[in-house]
C-alpha cells in the first residue's frame, strides 16, 4: 500500500485489523462480514506490526518473552511459559532471521532488530493476515537491506500467509508482494497486480507529474525530475 501522509492508510489498517467500523458501505475481512462478526475474534487472526509497539514492553523482558507475549495477547509476561510456547517463539524468530537474539533483552536491540522481533511476535500468534506498517522506519540503509532480505526469505517460506505492507518508499517493495493499492486523499487511485500499477499512471497521480518510477530486476526506485 502506497500513499502520502493523510491519504487514509492508517484508517484503512484500523478497519482491516478489526479496530473500527466503516462509516458506510460493506466490509469483509478474512471472510467475516462486519456487523455480523465478533471483532475481538477477528483481531486474533490479524497481526499488526507497527513501530509504536516497541516502546510498550518492560525493560526486563527478553526477546523470547516478547515473542511469546503475542500469542497471549499481552504486553508483559510475569510467569514461566510452557515449553511448546518457547519452541514456537524460537521457530518464529528463525523465520525472520533473528534466532541469535532470543536471549537478549528486548530494550537493548537496535531498531532493525526490534522490527524483526515484532514480526516474529506476530508470527508466533499464528495470524492469517499480517500487516507491516512502515517496517523500515528509522533503519539506516545497511540495516534496511538486511531486514528486507530477511523479509523476502520469510515471504518465500510462508506462502500461506497474506501480508499487507505499507511504505512511503518504493525501494522497500520486495519480491513476494503481488498486488498494489495506491491511496490519495482517502480515495483509491489505482489497485491491482503490482507491476501493472507501478508501471501505470498511478504513481504520478499520487506523487505528482515530476515523479518517475524505474525498475531494476524486481526492485523499484523513485526519483523526481527537476522543476
Amino acid at each position: 500500500m502506497l500513499g502520502l501522509n493523510g491519504s487514509g492508510k492508517t484508517s484503512l489498517l484500523r478497519l482491516v485489523s478489526g479496530y473500527g467500523y466503516p462509516s458506510r458501505g460493506q466490509m469483509e475481512v478474512l471472510g467475516e462480514p462486519f456487523g455480523r462478526t465478533d471483532l475481538r475474534a477477528l483481531r486474533r487472526r490479524v497481526g499488526w506490526v507497527h513501530g509504536d509497539l516497541a516502546s510498550d514492553f518492560p525493560g526486563f523482558m527478553t526477546v523470547t518473552e516478547v515473542v511469546m507475549s503475542g500469542a497471549e495477547g499481552a504486553i508483559a509476561l510475569y510467569e514461566a511459559m510452557p515449553p511448546a510456547a518457547v519452541r514456537r517463539a524460537a521457530e518464529a524468530l528463525g523465520e525472520i532471521g533473528a534466532a541469535t537474539l532470543a536471549d537478549r533483552l528486548f530494550h537493548t536491540l537496535s531498531t532493525g532488530e526490534r522490527q524483526r522481533v515484532l514480526i516474529a511476535r506476530a508470527l508466533a500468534a499464528g495470524p492469517e493476515l499480517l500487516i507491516l506498517d512502515e517496517p523500515c522506519l528509522g533503519l539506516d540503509p545497511v540495516a534496511r537491506e538486511g531486514f528486507l532480505e530477511s523479509l523476502g526469505l520469510m515471504f518465500g517460506r510462508r506462502r500461506d500467509l497474506t501480508v499487507i505492507g505499507v511504505t512511503h518508499h518504493v525501494e522497500e517493495i520486495v519480491t513476494g508482494y503481488g498486488d498494489m493499492l495506491m491511496l490519495a486523499a482517502g480515495r483509491v487511485i489505482d489497485q491491482g497486480p503490482l507491476h501493472r500499477v507501478m508501471d501505470g499512471p498511478g504513481p504520478r497521480r499520487v506523487y505528482g507529474e515530476r515523479c518517475r518510477i524505474t525498475r531494476t530486476g524486481e526492485r523499484y526506485h523513485m526519483r523526481f525530475e527537476p522543476g
